[in-house]
């Protein structure tokens, strides 16, 4: 591993949840967060979960219930139900993973967090995260406290 290609990693403020303000209608893990973080040159924290769908995610808790106010969990959403949610009473609704690649499109570098806190559960989104990120053309590492999905990606994709 070279040091100097996570320079960025060690050395930049990084923008955790994007830029965001929910007081001022810029809610955390949203667009417009990232929006502003990269006009401002931050790199950017997000977190990543798994829907019903197999679709990847862009949203921090396992229940919608702090952001949204809805007592649901995530992992029960699909792509679809998802975009019904609010964003702490904005207008903004919960990414997914692939609208957010567009977005950034390797204008600043990524720090994905992987929610995954079940053992037996591991697999699933690490492979749908790993396909997204395979073909994505950016600067990015990962991150996780589950050390299972740390370990899927050293054996399967070494590189990350």
């Amino acid at each position: 591993m070279k040091l100097r290609r996570y320079k960025w990693f060690l050395k930049t403020p990084i923008a955790h949840r994007g830029l965001h303000d929910n007081d001022k209608g810029v809610p955390e893990n949203s667009l417009k967060a990232f929006e502003l973080a990269i006009a401002s040159g931050y790199p950017i924290e997000l977190d990543v979960h798994l829907l019903a769908d197999g679709e990847v995610v862009v949203f921090h808790d396992k229940s919608l219930k702090r952001a949204t106010g809805q007592e649901v969990l995530i992992k029960e959403q699909d792509s679809k139900s998802i975009k019904d949610y609010k964003l702490f009473k904005t207008d903004h609704t919960i990414p997914l993973l692939r609208e957010v690649l567009e977005l950034v499109s390797g204008k600043v570098p990524l720090l994905i967090e992987i929610k995954n806190s079940e053992k037996s559960k591991v697999g699933d989104l690490e492979k749908r995260l790993w396909d997204h990120l395979r073909a994505y053309n950016g600067q990015y590492t990962v991150q996780s406290f589950n050390p299972y999905s740390l370990a899927w990606f050293r054996k399967n994709a070494p590189s990350v």
